[in-house]
């Protein structure tokens, strides 16, 4: 039921401003289709609103999404979904406008502002989709435009609505608080975020490369150290004026250790390879976290653990605190190196105390990992949770396998982040 909750607010927000919108008299006659019209628009200003919010990576977002990484799939779709709806909205008041009830009114002056409301969002919206090539910095700047688009569709809702927006009123008070959500969200995500929500200061301690182009950051903390659960993550900054390095999410790579904390990172993009060239022990960096709802102990007892290359840290993560022995894991660990994969010799070690079965694959020698090859491996009739954490291409490819499989697969847990360990 948790997992459903951030989808049930989204449904009651809508249906609340439905409900409300039907007692809602306008201040003069329109039409029909004017009235539907603005009641699209109002459901638009609380998608909106909703984003925003998720925006601001409130611990609320964590609880309601069950995961901040599936908030931001929420995020996605209610994007296009507002969108959509302002399409809508534009459409509906050009019809609405040709209507003999309203031919004789004057032309509204706040309606260029929502066309330019429409047409920001579009541009900003093409320019992200075309622009793969930005890196997350770049991509992050051209995002904080979206405030221009919505101050000014709030603008034009102010000016253009023809229900008394100021009034006592359910349908006002509604929109007005949703109004300042959104705008509130909006600001603190956009101008105070970076700057207050790392609270968490840390000092790097130790530099381990730990594979072919992994790098492994020890930090001690500077002031409170950051509780956190195994297999959670957190977005980490360097403070160091010569290195770039934007805030990025990443998981936490070792257990819950008093007086230090830990991230492996690979050079897997722009970024995580400047990282690797500039940090130096003694630099400062700040944490915003911890995040995620990746936690083995919310499935079945009997498991499978599937790791690809850089995927394998919270699995290190999940080891190093110990695992109940009421628990059967099979732990598949697939790399692709010419080079053993990060933490092999440990994960043997951890595995062998905890009477987990670890198989390793290195793709150089044995080839992609299948459910097929995985199947040799796990027997049981019994339902089996899978957890899996690694490339999105492969972990696609697996879950169709697993769907034709003979496995008895209860539940498919991961992460949704595409851009985790960049």
């Amino acid at each position: 039921m948790r997992k459903k909750l951030g989808i049930l607010i989204i449904f009651f927000s809508v249906a609340l401003t439905w409900l409300f919108w039907l007692f809602a008299k306008p201040t003069r006659d329109i039409a029909v289709i004017s009235g539907y019209s603005q009641l699209v628009a109002a459901c638009a200003l609380v998608l909106f609103a909703l984003i925003n919010f998720i925006s601001t990576r409130h611990k609320v977002v964590d609880y309601l999404f069950h995961g901040l990484d599936r908030s931001y799939i929420y995020h996605k779709y209610l994007g296009i979904s507002a969108l959509l709806l302002i399409f809508v909205h534009d459409v509906t008041m050009s019809i609405g406008k040709r209507s003999p009830i309203q031919a004789g009114l004057p032309k509204d002056p706040y309606a260029i502002y929502g066309s330019l409301s429409l047409y920001s969002f579009v541009i900003i919206m093409l320019i992200a989709i075309l622009a793969k090539e930005l890196n997350y910095k770049r991509w992050k700047t051209i995002h904080k435009f979206m405030l221009l688009g919505y101050a000014l569709g709030i603008y034009h809702y102010y000016g253009s609505a023809t229900y008394a927006v100021f009034s006592i009123n359910a349908f006002s008070i509604w929109l007005n608080m949703i109004n300042c959500i959104g705008l509130l969200s909006a600001i603190y995500s956009i101008f105070f975020y970076e700057r207050t929500a790392f609270k968490y200061h840390f000092k790097v301690k130790k530099l381990n490369v730990v594979a072919k182009g992994t790098l492994e950051i020890t930090v001690s903390p500077l002031g409170a150290n950051m509780d956190f659960q195994p297999g959670q993550f957190a977005f980490l900054k360097i403070l160091d004026k010569d290195n770039q390095f934007a805030s990025h999410p990443f998981t936490i790579s070792q257990a819950p250790k008093n007086g230090e904390l830990q991230f492996t990172i690979k050079d897997l993009g722009d970024d995580t390879k400047a990282i690797m060239n500039t940090l130096k022990i003694g630099d400062k960096l700040v944490v915003e976290g911890p995040h995620g709802k990746f936690n083995y102990k919310t499935g079945a007892k009997n498991q499978i653990w599937i790791a690809g290359g850089i995927g394998v840290t919270p699995f290190r993560s999940f080891l190093q605190a110990g695992i109940p022995e009421d628990y059967s894991i099979n732990f598949f660990y697939a790399y692709n190196s010419e080079e053993n994969g990060a933490y092999v010799n440990e994960l043997q070690e951890l595995a062998c105390s905890h009477n987990i079965k670890i198989h390793l694959f290195n793709s150089k020698e044995k080839g992609h990992l299948s459910v097929s090859e995985m199947s040799h491996y796990v027997k049981t009739a019994e339902t089996i949770d899978v957890y899996f954490c690694g490339p999105k291409p492969m972990r696609e490819s697996l879950k169709k396998q697993f769907i034709s499989s003979k496995l008895k697969v209860g539940n498919f847990h991961y992460e949704n982040f595409q851009f985790r360990d960049f």
